[in-house]
């Protein structure tokens, strides 16, 4: 099981105020080979950003949207926090069935 977290600000409408909401993405994970040219063209490093095959707990989430992970959004790997960096879903019908999601520290 793995959690993405995504952290946004919301203003309230009568008070003006910034609250911070939290939306969280899960499903399962294994970890397995970057694409060299893609990291090339991101100017990652394969050796130290791992590149995780994930299917979503939920299904429909759309990919073109925030209903999928994102950039930005945070997982634990291997007992570290990890940022995402990019995502590249498999979605035939617009719906992920599983996306290769590249992270970073």
């Amino acid at each position: 099981m793995i959690t993405f977290t995504r952290v946004t600000q919301t203003q309230d409408e009568a008070t003006g105020l910034l609250t911070p909401v939290t939306t969280t993405i899960t499903g399962e994970a294994v970890q397995v080979r970057g694409k060299p040219q893609r990291y090339a063209a991101l100017g990652l490093r394969l050796d130290t950003m791992p590149t995780l095959l994930v299917t979503p707990t939920t299904y429909p989430l759309l990919a073109n949207g925030d209903e999928f992970v994102l950039p930005g959004d945070t997982v634990e790997w291997t007992g570290e926090t990890y940022t995402v960096k990019d995502v590249e879903p498999v979605a035939p019908d617009g719906r992920v069935i599983v996306a290769r999601v590249v992270v970073a520290k």
